[in-house]
């Protein structure tokens, strides 16, 4: 039986696969953060071996179960790849949460996307203002929407998109929920 940690984040007991569950998910997000605000990619090397971590870790006896790091992360890889497939974000942002969930765990990762939405929309409001004529490009948008023949005219261009960088949010939402739910 594992030697339980006394009282770490609010929990009776914490096992030692539990906790090094949450360090390697802090290694992988302060890797993750920084590596979104420096080249605004999140490496595969990272994420992936993220989620391998949580499956081994889930095998191990303690913390997660082998089930609950699978499902964590077929919920966290899943939802956010079909944002992904309709071209709203990128493949770093799915597979980091895809790593999150592992790490997590399935109960654990369905308050993650709720904090992550939070924090998204919030950066994204923020850089919509940030960036100047919010009013304009919501017009443009029902514009372009409404129009059946997409004729362009020189007035008529896109705004180009606004990239925000969801690494950060998703990061944000990950330590929400190791703060507010563990």
């Amino acid at each position: 039986m594992a030697r339980p940690v006394n009282r770490l984040c609010g929990m009776e007991a914490l096992d030692f696969n539990r906790l090094a569950s949450l360090i390697a998910l802090m290694i992988v997000l302060v890797i993750a953060s920084y590596s979104e605000m420096t080249r605004k990619i999140i490496p595969n090397w990272l994420t992936l071996s993220g989620a391998a971590c949580g499956i081994v870790l889930g095998y191990l006896p303690g913390g997660n179960t082998l089930l609950a790091s699978l499902g964590g992360l077929a919920v966290g890889f899943g939802f956010l790849f079909l944002v992904y497939v309709f071209g709203g974000m990128g493949g770093g942002d799915v597979k980091l949460m895809g790593a999150a969930g592992a790490l997590l765990g399935y109960p654990l990762i369905v308050p993650t996307f709720f904090y992550t939405a939070i924090v998204g929309g919030v950066m994204a409001i923020v850089c919509l203002v940030w960036k100047g004529d919010p009013w304009g490009r919501i017009k443009r948008l029902t514009t372009r929407l409404k129009k059946e023949d997409r004729t362009r005219h020189e007035q008529d261009a896109p705004a180009p998109p606004l990239a925000i960088p969801y690494g950060i949010a998703i990061v944000c939402g990950c330590l929400m929920t190791m703060f507010f739910a563990l």
